[in-house]
């Protein structure tokens, strides 16, 4: 049955054209009621057992247009801008008295800077232990229930997009340099509008490294620079054991072996690292833990291979270790080519034989698969991070030679070349593998890709970077794939675990994509299934504000194409088309969709079948 309002409707003013968000329960047992404010004046929250009214707006700041809900705000965006997002409980585990180790240098300065001047910026390197300090930092002055991560999706550092900040403690991560410098005044900027907010017991942390802290605007705000050494890592292991529940092998932290990391002052992340092996290790020889926790410093110094050609076998191994000898073999000669290596068929066929070449490579075989060296746990990863560490000159060419071949191997084998260049990219925080994987994987292999970057986006260690690259991704003029791939990444595990920030992707890839795309119309069913009153409110959102309007007709002709979209627009069995706000949206929409060309047949079919069929 057609269930469509008649298109001979009245129109009325665009700001009554939004669908009616009432509380109510999505899958993700979220309850929200839309809160009726003034422009400006914030959110007003209806006390319990009022009537909640219709969905309204609220502008708040530079081309960036908040909808207030009791439990939520939907923001839209529009080019460079900042998400502030709430700390997770879980992070703050590592704060808490009694398990917080202090850094050994610049602890107590950092402390006094961010009393006196409401903001300090901390200058170390990734996996020192910073982004802790800088959140015991933050709680000592704070409730723990207002501290924020400031999430930048923004090509050139600025002010103006920490506009709309809410009061508390933020923490801001400025260690991965924008495409442009900020602008001489940034410093001085920064230091201003931290003074303001001071005021307000409101607080900022930014964490960074000396490379991207550096020009005259970081000069303007050398004030309140503080250099951060790593805590002590024998004290930090000593209480991540206790953490895990596993003080039983405390003693071992005394043996001999270990001496020589604690005198090599290693980072809090290798510190933790170390303290997660000895806590599940069922290896009682404290000198195979070492092995392991070094990278296999010992192995490389004296097993490494030193001919080229071994040399491509193993690391071709380490990408795919536990694959096919054939997928390794095609690797290696892959890479050996791409050198330069011009041997003939006559040549390889008169030269060493295969199972020759693994065991140079200290591989073992078994059966069709290979392994390097399996009763060395960790050495594939140590491998590829001791290849990255190495040769760092030539990362480019290894990753595109790492990328190809993921697009040639069958299936299985690829994968474990994609998780494998997904953990290099982690670890070396390294954006030119996700470059590639976006630009020679996906066209190719687009599903292989979206489940690198799910992966990626969902990190604790490079996540933010990763959400930040997705959005810049879509500016400017975006190929069609470029916006399939993005949306499909937003529609899987990184929208079910983060829909808000999924959906601020989303409103840009809808922006600048074709009617009809079935990537776009898959993450936004995806998410409708899982978060049917966030999607409905986005799309609302979209609708209303003249800059995200064509965001917001795609996604309803989108969504309105297919049953789960049709029953979130007009509820089920058409309930909400009761309402006459619902009725003049849907209208206005199909009218506009009626006279775009690009549109006209899907709309057309829509109304033929019935939007709430």
């Amino acid at each position: 049955m057609n269930n469509l309002p008649s298109t001979d409707l009245p129109s009325s003013a665009r700001e009554d054209r939004v669908w009616p968000v009432v509380a109510e329960s999505d899958h993700s047992g979220e309850a929200s009621a839309m809160s009726s404010t003034a422009a400006g004046e914030g959110v007003a929250v209806p006390p319990p057992g009022a009537v909640t009214p219709e969905v309204s707006v609220v502008v708040n700041g530079e081309r960036n247009t908040t909808f207030a809900a009791v439990r939520q705000q939907f923001h839209t965006y529009y080019g460079d801008h900042v998400e502030p997002l709430p700390v997770p409980d879980e992070d703050l585990a590592a704060c808490r008295e009694g398990r917080f180790v202090p850094p050994s240098e610049g602890w107590e300065k950092a402390r006094q800077k961010l009393g006196d001047h409401g903001i300090v910026v901390l200058l170390a390197p990734a996996g020192s232990g910073r982004r802790t300090a800088a959140l015991r930092l933050l709680l000592d002055l704070c409730q723990a229930s207002k501290l924020y991560d400031l999430e930048t999706a923004w090509t050139q550092p600025h002010t103006k997009h920490l506009q709309n900040i809410p009061a508390g403690g933020c923490l801001l991560d400025m260690s991965e340099p924008a495409e442009k410098q900020p602008k001489a005044d940034f410093g001085r900027a920064l230091l201003n509008w931290s003074a303001n907010r001071k005021q307000h017991d409101s607080y900022l942390v930014v964490i960074t490294t000396e490379s991207a802290w550096s020009g005259p605007w970081a000069d303007e705000a050398r004030s309140v620079t503080v250099t951060l050494g790593s805590p002590d890592a024998k004290t930090l292991v000593e209480r991540e054991l206790w953490a895990h529940g596993a003080m039983h092998r405390h003693a071992i932290l005394d043996e001999e072996v270990f001496q020589p990391i604690w005198q090599s002052a290693p980072r809090a992340e290798d510190a933790r690292r170390l303290a997660k092996m000895i806590a599940t290790s069922d290896d009682a020889d404290p000198r195979r833990i070492c092995d392991e926790y070094s990278g296999w410093t010992s192995w490389f110094e004296n097993d490494f291979p030193d001919d080229l050609y071994d040399r491509a076998v193993f690391w071709a191994g380490a990408l795919c270790d536990g694959g096919r000898r054939e997928s390794v073999l095609r690797m290696s000669d892959a890479l050996l080519t791409n050198l330069g290596d011009s041997r003939t068929p006559k040549a390889i066929l008169s030269g060493t034989i295969s199972s020759t070449r693994f065991a140079n490579a200290k591989m073992k075989e078994d059966g069709e698969r290979v392994r390097i060296a399996p009763e060395n746990h960790g050495l594939p990863t140590a491998a590829l991070h001791h290849l990255w560490d190495e040769f760092p000159t030539q990362r480019k060419l290894l990753t595109e030679w790492a990328v190809t071949q993921a697009t040639e191997l069958r299936e299985d084998d690829a994968t474990r070349v994609v998780d494998a260049l997904v953990e290099l990219a982690v670890h070396h925080r390294d954006g030119e593998i996700l470059k590639q994987l976006r630009d020679i994987l996906a066209p190719r292999r687009r599903s292989l890709a979206v489940r690198a970057l799910s992966a990626a986006t969902l990190d604790e260690r490079f996540g933010s970077y990763v959400r930040s690259r997705l959005y810049t991704w879509l500016y400017g003029s975006p190929g069609q794939q470029v916006i399939n791939l993005v949306a499909e990444v937003c529609g899987g595990s990184f929208g079910q675990a983060m829909p808000e920030r999924a959906l601020v992707r989303l409103c840009l890839a809808s922006q600048n994509s074709a009617y009809g795309s079935e990537a776009l119309t898959g993450a936004l069913v995806a998410l409708a299934q899982a978060h049917p009153l966030k999607v409905r409110s986005a799309v609302s959102a979209w609708l209303t504000e003249d800059r995200s309007r064509r965001a917001g007709l795609v996604a309803f002709i989108a969504l309105a194409s297919t049953a789960t979209g049709g029953k979130l627009l007009c509820g089920e069995n058409g309930s909400e088309l009761e309402n006459q706000a619902t009725r003049l949206t849907i209208t206005d929409c199909l009218r506009q969709a009626l006279s775009d060309p690009d549109a006209t047949t899907t709309a057309d079919a829509i109304i033929s079948l019935g939007l709430s069929r």
